[in-house]
């Protein structure tokens, strides 16, 4: 009897079991659905019964409030979605599931006419989206802050909301959803008045929509570049895009029959705009509906130069677009933004005073530990002077490093002078030469050869390029970049100056200058006071250098 009653209970919790894996599979399934195939999802969800754990109810009735709101069915009881969040209000792990739960129960209150409740709402999931990386659910929150700012007429909020969700959708490559926020953002700016922005956003929805095929999106783009191009009245409509405007327009519908009221009006048909006109009167009970009819039929009566009419059609576009006023006033978004911030803040405030009550318990549970922390205290000292002492060890040792680069710097130095010495020294030799050729110049012919000698090397210093190279090349090691900082100075002076002032510079006798330029002493002496004085009157950052090295 006791393995029968054992064999019962475990073949009940097996099935248990496989049922409950099954209703979570199937809860799984129905949510991969609920983006492309929301019908297919929901005909799923209406055959469970709604049962399992507290977790499976609650996603259960998540994904049933999603279905009904992705299937465009209206309901305003939002009993359902707060089965959901009384359940995902305590697992702030599960972020995802509050923000959608938060984000489907603000559209149920939307729908129920409560604006107010839905923005907190919505404020809500903003403040939890920052902690997440969530672009596609960030780009259909700020969607519908962007439609409570549009309804309320403050474009300029709603269009921002519009781009910040534009911007969401195309990040998570959602391009159906970029294009409903491209055709919001030019709406946003049509009714601020940017004509230019407006074509400019609704040519690019138009070219999404024709990238995806999706008929109903071009159809909205066209529409609304018909209506643009006449309240414009300046740009003329490209032929192309005029005729595929008509073609898309459907006859049947108030948005149709108001395209052909475009058309017609951009091709100056004025009776077919008539026509069209009274056809999307009888259509509409809308308010918003019938302030835009009023105004396209002031147009109409403009264009036909019917102002008395024109005049009457405005005065009533004016009424209906001022009673629409009045009604928005009594909500006012920005109203709610600031008080939902306001009692965030007052929140916070309330935050602080529980915590000065915990930082005083706190305290007392520090002072109580302070014996037991006594002696790590005495340990971690013990600790601190041995690393102190290690501290100073490469505090000396660094120091003697530090001494002996400075020595090496000295030697350095030293040998910096000795090279500078050497350089001198050679060409104080080339001197000796040049003035012993200029003294001995037609003498006996003992002295030919060295004669000769001194003349090559004189020949090589007056016309070789490379040793007037690397003549500048010893003067700007030797003196500070100075023949570099000379033609950088002076851009204009002329290169046989510049060769003068290089010997000058090197150490060059005017006598021994002489022969290198073929030239008289007098002249080198006049050319070099001329340069002189030059350099002297220049306004330059170097001029010191150059006259230091005049001798």
């Amino acid at each position: 009897m006791k393995y029968r009653i054992i064999l019962g209970l475990s073949a009940i919790l097996f099935f248990t079991g496989c049922y409950n894996r099954e209703y979570i599979s199937r809860l799984d399934e129905v949510e991969a659905l609920l983006q492309n195939k929301p019908d297919s999802a929901l005909t799923i969800l209406k055959q469970f019964k709604r049962e399992g754990s507290q977790a499976e109810q609650a996603k259960y009735a998540l994904l049933y409030s999603a279905a009904l709101d992705k299937n465009h069915i209206k309901i305003t009881d939002d009993s359902l979605i707060q089965k959901a969040w009384s359940y995902y209000a305590h697992r702030p792990k599960n972020l995802r599931n509050q923000c959608r739960t938060l984000y489907y129960w603000g559209r149920i209150k939307l729908r129920a006419g409560d604006k107010p409740g839905a923005l907190r709402l919505f404020l809500k999931i903003e403040e939890k989206l920052k902690n997440t990386n969530e672009p596609y659910y960030a780009g259909l929150l700020y969607g519908q802050i962007g439609e409570v700012y549009y309804e309320q007429m403050n474009y300029s909020r709603a269009y921002h909301y519009f781009h910040e969700a534009r911007n969401n959708f195309r990040q998570s490559d959602h391009v159906r959803e970029e294009t409903e926020s491209t055709l919001d953002m030019a709406a946003a700016a049509f009714h601020s008045k940017d004509i230019e922005k407006a074509i400019r956003l609704y040519s690019a929805a138009l070219d999404l929509a024709d990238e995806q095929k999706n008929d109903h999106l071009a159809k909205a783009s066209l529409t609304n570049l018909a209506s643009l191009y006449v309240v414009s009245g300046k740009r003329q409509i490209p032929h192309d895009l005029l005729q595929r405007i008509e073609l898309s327009a459907r006859q049947d519908t108030l948005y149709g029959y108001h395209t052909l009221v475009d058309v017609n009006l951009l091709k100056n048909r004025i009776d077919s705009a008539r026509h069209y006109l009274k056809l999307a009167e009888a259509n509409t009970t809308d308010i918003r509906d019938m302030a835009d009819l009023q105004y396209t039929a002031y147009r109409i009566e403009a264009q036909s130069k019917n102002f008395e009419k024109a005049t009457e059609n405005i005065h009533r576009y004016i009424y209906l677009t001022d009673s629409l006023t009045r009604s928005n006033m009594q909500f006012s978004a920005g109203m709610v933004e600031r008080e939902y911030f306001q009692e965030q803040s007052a929140f916070a405030e309330y935050r602080m005073k529980n915590r000065t009550t915990l930082e005083i318990i706190s305290i007392s549970i520090i002072i109580l530990l302070l014996g037991i922390s006594y002696y790590i205290i005495r340990q971690r000292l013990r600790l601190q002077r041995e690393r102190t002492d290690h501290y100073l060890l490469l505090v000396e040792e660094a120091n003697s490093e530090y001494k002996t680069l400075t020595e090496r710097m000295e030697g350095q130095r030293d040998t910096e002078n000795h090279l500078k010495g050497l350089i001198a020294s050679r060409f104080d030799i080339i001197d000796k030469l040049g003035k012993t050729y200029y003294e001995r110049e037609n003498t006996s012919s003992q002295q030919a050869a060295m004669f000769q000698e001194v003349k090559q090397i004189i020949t090589d210093f007056s016309e070789n390029n490379e040793m007037l190279q690397e003549l500048e090349l010893i003067v700007n090691t030797c003196h500070d970049n100075a023949m570099q900082k000379l033609r950088t100075d002076f851009p204009a002076m002329k290169e046989a100056d510049i060769r003068l002032l290089c010997y000058v510079f090197v150490g060059f006798s005017p006598q021994v200058i002489s022969l290198f330029i073929k030239d008289t002493v007098a002249n080198v002496y006049a050319r070099k006071s001329r340069l002189k004085s030059r350099i002297k009157s220049a306004e330059t950052t170097n001029k010191d250098l150059f006259l230091s090295l005049f001798g």
